[in-house]
């Protein structure tokens, strides 16, 4: 994969009172998991992912809770995206331990969306605090071999309406040193609620000057992406075009009246194509959750099932999740025949364009990765995860 990234869960990498004994690993995969006692969480290394394999080590962490999910992997080397402490920090794997290289301390935090300009320079993009009633995104260029800030700015973006301020930044990507940013916005309904407008915002910046080219509107479908580091929402094909996921359900949006949808840049193209959609909710009644390219034109989705769960409040608990076959050109959508998945959020998907891996926690309290060959359309078991595992959240290609 072109682009593999490690974004792990957790508060702090200080281990449990328990030391686990150094040893010299070199593993191909890592997941991450909350166990049962408590939810206490861990890492859990592992050579592949057949079925007559064990996990090679597991790391245990001092937190019951894992609060955020800000970790990347890249070139042998950990980063974490801090909206906490507002700090870049660098850390590499020796023995059994995740240890700190370097940091960088930033101005700004609530990151919310990022992307790889090259192997060398991470772009991450965050809101700022409303000033004179400007909707502000501050986009960082972070040089991670020398820990540098190569580049920073402030970009100004119009609001939708007087009702909707808030800002959510959902996608970035740059080519032909153009900077495209999609976003759109929402307001707060409540403590822990909000709702989003009916409009997605698409943004062509010149990343020499940041300089704001033109503004494109999407009223088919709104909140592009997640919280983008936490899973994938975007990929570019073979071609060289980028697909992305709109994401408008109870989950990541609250306005569910809107339909969950792929959209489409064609490579070398500032504007999206509006020829091209595919309505996801139309074709299988549902929303969807994330999306993951797994080659020659298909991708997966994981998508809920609104009879099986009552509201926000039980939407991570219910065993509700399916996985489905998306053809990009045709757009059909193939139901996959796997046992149903829990919990909300996961990167768990990965394929190395033969199978494709897809970790899940079934209602038989069975955490296993499932292979299932995209030519013949077999499912097989993979690797299965301790019993103590309560569910999966990430799993990742650390090669």
């Amino acid at each position: 994969m072109k682009r593999l990234l490690v974004l792990f869960f957790l508060v702090t990498f200080i281990f449990s009172c328990k030391q686990t004994p150094e040893k010299n690993i070199d593993p191909n995969f890592v997941f991450c998991l909350f166990n049962k006692d408590e939810s206490p969480t861990s890492f859990l290394f592992s050579e592949n992912l057949d079925d007559t394999d064990s996990p090679t080590l597991q790391i245990p962490l001092s937190t019951a809770r894992i609060q955020e999910r800000e970790y990347i992997y890249k070139n042998g080397f950990f980063y974490r995206l801090s909206s906490r402490t507002s700090v870049f920090t660098k850390y590499q794997l020796q023995g059994s331990s995740l240890v700190v290289i370097d940091s960088l301390p930033l101005k700004n935090s609530d990151f919310e969306t990022i992307t790889w300009k090259d192997n060398n320079n991470l772009i991450a993009v965050c809101r700022e605090d409303l000033a004179e009633k400007k909707s502000q995104a501050h986009v960082y260029q972070i040089d991670v071999a020398a820990m540098k800030i190569i580049k920073e700015d402030t970009l100004v973006l119009p609001f939708a309406t007087e009702e909707y301020k808030s800002l959510h930044l959902g996608l970035v990507d740059v080519e032909n040193e153009d900077l495209w940013l999609a976003y759109s916005f929402f307001k707060a309904t409540g403590k822990y609620g909000h709702t989003t407008s009916d409009t997605t915002y698409y943004a062509t910046i010149k990343y020499d000057s940041f300089k704001l080219v033109n503004i494109q509107k999407e009223t088919r479908s709104t909140y592009p992406g997640g919280f983008n580091i936490i899973q994938s929402y975007s990929f570019k094909d073979e071609q060289g075009d980028y697909y992305f996921m709109t994401n408008p359900g109870i989950a990541l949006g609250n306005n569910p009246n809107l339909p969950t949808a792929i959209f489409r840049k064609n490579k070398g193209q500032q504007l999206v194509d509006q020829d091209y959609m595919i309505n996801i909710s139309k074709i299988i009644g549902n929303h969807a959750y994330g999306i993951w390219y797994v080659g020659n034109g298909r991708a997966i989705i994981r998508n809920e099932q609104k009879k099986l769960y009552t509201d926000f409040s039980n939407f991570h608990a219910v065993y509700q999740f399916e996985y489905r076959l998306v053809d990009l050109k045709s757009g059909s959508i193939e139901k996959i025949d796997l046992p149903l998945d829990k919990g909300t959020q996961k990167e768990n998907v990965w394929t190395d364009k033969k199978f494709v891996y897809i970790a899940i926690d079934d209602s038989n309290d069975e955490h296993r990765v499932w292979k299932y060959n995209l030519q013949t359309k077999e499912i097989s078991k993979g690797i299965k995860l301790p019993n103590t595992t309560n569910f999966t959240v990430r799993m990742n290609y650390l090669k």
